[in-house]
């Protein structure tokens, strides 16, 4: 039996569109920083980590803005409202695992003292040994934010026993006030939402998965991708979606405002 806890905070990339909880890459949010937001989540840039722009750029294993970048001293320039979280997801790049494990794991230790830092829990994809065993160490540790991240789980599309282990190992043993997924599939929220209630967690969760059609609705009338002109109207078509899979949502739905 679930209890009501409070509403569950949806970001998304705010391009093209205007939506209450922005997810923002590190360089577009030093380029314009978005302005009266409740909270920003600030990505460090993902992408970055596949092999293709890892090959372009001659990255190495790294993002483009390390170098440039001391994260203490960007951390402490941050508005209360904003986190960021340096980690590096192995799902981006799988030739880079360990590297990717460790350098997440070492920025959480030497960042979750701070407020506007949010640790992310990094593991290899998709084994629930390595999940639970990272988890451990992650939640062990006194974060600040009280905000615990779950990552490598976006190209995770249907609710798999490795999802359903994970996801209840993770409310179940949570030490932390928030669980925040990144990239978390329609068919998975309401599940997550579910267990954030029966745990007392609050959850957030960022997807930009409403960029593909919703419903047969907006297939038939749209297509599968939206385009420039719709983006709105997809973003909103797939919140009220969450709303209808029984999700008490913290955002706005634009024509229910």
């Amino acid at each position: 039996m679930t209890i009501g806890i409070n509403k569950m905070k949806f970001f998304t990339d705010p391009q093209g569109i205007k939506c209450d909880f922005p997810l923002i890459k590190i360089q577009n949010y030093l380029r314009d920083p978005p302005k009266n937001k409740e909270e920003i989540l600030i990505d460090p840039g993902v992408y970055e980590l596949t092999p293709k722009i890892q090959e372009r750029l001659g990255l190495d294993g790294k993002y483009s803005w390390e170098e440039k970048i001391n994260i203490r001293d960007f951390l402490d320039g941050l508005p209360s409202h904003c986190y960021f979280s340096a980690d590096y997801p192995c799902d981006m790049n799988l030739d880079y695992t360990e590297l990717f494990l460790k350098k997440s794991w070492d920025n959480a230790v030497k960042y979750c003292d701070h407020p506007q830092y949010l640790v992310v829990c990094q593991s290899v994809l998709a084994n629930y040994d390595s999940f639970k065993e990272w988890f451990d160490k992650y939640n062990a540790l006194e974060i600040k934010s009280g905000i615990l991240g779950l990552g490598n789980i976006c190209r995770i599309f249907f609710l798999t026993d490795y999802i359903k282990n994970s996801l209840n190992y993770a409310f179940s043993h949570c030490n932390h006030k928030r669980i925040h997924i990144y990239g978390l599939a329609l068919r998975i929220i309401p599940y997550a939402y579910n267990l954030a209630n029966e745990y007392g967690i609050e959850l957030s969760i960022d997807s930009t998965k409403w960029t593909r059609a919703v419903n047969e609705q907006l297939k038939q009338f749209y297509g599968v991708s939206c385009r420039k002109e719709r983006r709105q109207y997809f973003y909103e078509m797939y919140k009220e979606t969450l709303i209808n899979r029984g999700i008490q949502l913290k955002n706005k739905i634009k024509w229910m405002v």
